[in-house]
């Protein structure tokens, strides 16, 4: 609109000033030099530079239209990946639980007894069968945190509203000193693989992060279905705080962006130093698998 109207606009100028007559009246002295063809090479130049404009135009089209495409086989890659990726931590956990939990408890029990067999007639070999039994109670209970975080068995037995709850009564009892209060709305339930393991990844992460750099007190989880195809994640807290738009070193916020967008979602961060930390995720309800 505006390049027609200034084209109109000179036209009009034009006409009113006879800038044709003007332009022949002054380069008439100057014909040795050509220069009454100006306005013909002027306007060659202009079609040369608007074919020109033309062509760089439908060569940003094109090229937009294989990024928006190679975009949206990335995310498809993202998805398959972490399909995959929460597999392998599945079947990790349970291998885990299988075979190294029931080794540990065939030591704790032979352990034990030997513990029993000895006890009060070999006092040395009671304390060292008693270390045993604490080493493997030790190496058990990290085994056990291994194996939740790689796959909270409450995620697949409870189900998302229940996991999310056990996950907070965990950290609030690993940080006594911050009240930390959950709130559940909605639907929780047929939310599919990805966004349910989304969410409690998103939540687990920001607790890991309140815990180790906010120092907060008071911190709130909230989980809700918005509406019938997307759910809202939420967790604020009332710590130290920092600019959100100040990039940092640490890959745990860049690799929960990356899962929420790749599931088409939003991931929002608000919060400057000494209000603490606002963390809003908003994830499509998949399909179940």
């Amino acid at each position: 609109m505006a390049v027609v109207a200034i084209t109109v606009g000179m036209f009009a100028l034009s006409s009113a000033l006879e800038l044709r007559e003007l332009i022949t009246d002054l380069t008439r002295p100057l014909e040795h030099y050509q220069l009454d063809e100006l306005p013909l090479t002027i306007a060659a130049l202009a079609l040369s530079l608007a074919w020109f404009a033309w062509r760089r135009w439908r060569q940003l089209q094109l090229t937009q239209k294989e990024l928006e495409q190679t975009l949206t086989e990335n995310r498809l890659l993202s998805q398959k990946y972490l399909l995959v990726q929460e597999e392998e931590r599945r079947n990790l956990a349970r291998e885990l639980h299988d075979e190294l939990g029931q080794c540990l408890n065939a030591i704790k029990l032979d352990a034990v007894s030997i513990c029993e067999l000895s006890k009060g007639a070999q006092p040395e070999i009671e304390r060292s069968a008693g270390s045993i039994v604490e080493i493997s109670n030790h190496v058990y209970e990290v085994v056990r945190s291994m194996m939740q975080r790689l796959r909270p068995a409450a995620l697949d037995a409870l189900g998302l509203r229940d996991a999310v709850a056990d996950l907070v009564d965990q950290w609030r009892r690993r940080n006594p000193s911050a009240m930390c209060a959950f709130e559940a709305d909605g639907d929780l339930a047929e939310l599919g693989e990805l966004t349910n393991i989304t969410v409690y990844r998103l939540v687990q992460e920001c607790l890991t992060n309140v815990a180790k750099h906010s120092g907060a007190t008071h911190v709130y989880v909230g989980v809700a279905r918005v509406s019938p195809v997307e759910v809202r994640a939420t967790v604020r807290d009332n710590g130290r705080g920092r600019d959100a738009n100040v990039k940092r070193a640490g890959l745990g916020l860049v690799g929960l962006r990356e899962r929420v967008e790749a599931l088409h979602g939003r991931l929002e961060l608000a919060g400057a130093p000494g209000v603490g930390m606002h963390v809003t995720a908003w994830l499509p309800v998949a399909s179940k698998g």
